[in-house]
């Protein structure tokens, strides 16, 4: 059972059991065709054969016919030599005496007697009476010529007035039936060899064709399991052009994506590590500091303590990044339904993210126009923007510019963020929305990554392109529903 739950054995069933069953088919068809046509070939043969010796008891009957028109008492070389028609025509000929058959010497015609095992029909009896020449069953004919096509005919005298036009006994011709032999049992031994042969060809055709197809399969097993160890380098036939090709290809790419996952995940332990311990570090340097009274104002004192929290903060954020991101991506979280001003929004995104710029110089501009009030979660939203907007700060030089835009149409609001930035390639546009992927290998890389799963929880995206200014554009894409007030009062009018 086992083996036959292998995709090789499957293989070969598939492969074999069609051709078999073709094979099959051909040969009872075949057979069949065979014996219809050996049928109407006897057909054909006994009825050609009927109708030879209706014509030759016909003739036969008319050279008889002037020897039975009285009484005749002759010699044997006076009448017909019945032993050199029959070798003349192959048959054998014979006399049946009826009513007027008194007068007629049968042994001086030189004809051999013969009696049906019964009488025959009448429908017979008046064709014969008629002067035909009718084809005796084989239920009339004696055991002795059982197998052979029977012919009979009346003699008529010729001499009418004697015996008012009634027969004077029949003449019977009888020859062997033809034997048309039949080619299906030749056919039949012909095809058992050759069903054999068949077969065998079939059973290796698919060994070889099933053992080529399976064999990639394999090495893909032994690559999956060798990734599995964490041997990243698994050689595998990448230039196939079949579906096999396709598979290799697509397992390659995994390989590649799970080894970058894998070398992301080394390097984020390494960044969360140091972020961890900058701020513990920092931290325990104060408190130690603190508890050994090294201190002795209250300024320092207070200086020492705002750095214990601004460093407590810091690590704060640092682990709810983390535990938020392990929640988005485990599906583990509400959205709240609650109306947004997106005015207000975009405004307080900006203005919560104007410290750091204006100590770079950095313009941040809102142009938002007239939006309307939504039903949405406006934490997330703001969440997203000023995820998006921290990111442009940090990647646009000292005296650059961003710009913040919306447009709502059409029941979907677009946000925009622009900056004057180096801007990103279109080889890494797909790679900066990964978890802990950062490109000078700074911070954690979790900004990026939380925009997007937010944005795909609240049924949009987050796309990125090329800025008018000259560096990246961020596109945050979102339903826009909007608030029941609005939607009653629009009713209403």
């Amino acid at each position: 059972m086992l083996l036959l739950r292998s995709l090789r054995a499957r293989l070969l069933i598939i492969g074999i059991v069609p051709v078999l069953a073709a094979l099959v088919v051909t040969a009872v068809m075949t057979v069949r065709s065979v014996n219809q046509f050996s049928e109407s070939q006897r057909y054909e043969a006994r009825t050609q054969q009927e109708r030879d010796l209706k014509r030759l008891t016909t003739g036969l009957s008319r050279e008889y016919a002037p020897l039975v028109g009285g009484l005749f008492i002759g010699k044997k070389n006076d009448v017909l030599q019945s032993v050199h028609l029959e070798a003349a025509y192959g048959s054998s000929l014979y006399f049946i005496a009826t009513m007027r058959s008194a007068t007629v010497n049968a042994e001086g015609l030189d004809l051999k007697k013969l009696q049906w095992d019964q009488p025959l029909s009448t429908k017979i009896e008046k064709r014969l009476s008629d002067g035909q020449a009718v084809v005796i069953p084989a239920q009339y004919v004696p055991a002795t010529l059982r197998g052979d096509v029977v012919v009979a005919r009346g003699l008529f005298p010729t001499e009418q007035s004697d015996f008012l036009g009634a027969s004077s006994g029949l003449l019977v011709v009888a020859r062997p039936a033809v034997q048309v032999s039949s080619p299906a049992g030749t056919l039949r031994r012909a095809l058992i060899p050759a069903f054999a042969v068949g077969s065998a060809v079939a059973i290796i055709l698919a060994l070889v064709l099933g053992l080529r197809l399976v064999r990639p399969l394999r090495r893909l097993a032994a690559a999956a399991r060798a990734v599995a160890r964490g041997d990243d380098d698994v050689p595998l036939d990448t230039s196939r052009a079949d579906e096999i090709g396709m598979v290799n290809r697509a397992f390659f790419d995994m390989t590649v994506r799970l080894t970058e996952a894998r070398d992301t995940e080394r390097l984020f332990l390494m960044r969360v590590s140091h972020e961890l311990r900058t701020p513990l570090t920092a931290i325990r340097g104060q408190v130690d500091a603190l508890a050994d009274g090294i201190f002795d104002d209250e300024v320092s004192r207070q200086t020492a303590y705002e750095a214990i929290t601004a460093e407590s903060l810091r690590l704060n954020r640092l682990v709810g990044d983390l535990l938020y991101l392990a929640r988005l991506q485990a599906k583990r979280f509400g959205l709240e339904a609650d109306e947004v001003d997106l005015n207000v929004l975009l405004e307080q995104v900006v203005t919560g993210q104007g410290s750091e710029a204006r100590e770079r110089e950095i313009a941040i501009g809102l142009q938002s126009g007239v939006l309307p009030v939504v039903i949405g979660d406006g934490d997330r939203i703001l969440q997203i923007v000023s995820n998006l907007v921290r990111n442009a700060v940090r990647w646009t030089p000292d005296g650059g510019t961003i710009t913040v835009a919306a447009l709502a149409d059409a029941g979907r609001v677009w946000i925009t963020v622009d900056d004057s930035g180096p801007g990103i390639p279109l080889e890494k546009r797909a790679t900066i929305f990964r978890a802990f992927y950062t490109e000078d290998g700074t911070g954690t890389g979790l900004g990026l990554a939380i925009a997007r799963e937010l944005s795909s929880a609240m049924g949009g995206s987050v796309a990125v392109g090329d800025s008018p200014h000259g560096g990246a554009r961020f596109v945050v894409e979102l339903p826009c529903i909007r608030a029941r007030s609005e939607s009653i009062s629009a009713t209403a009018q």
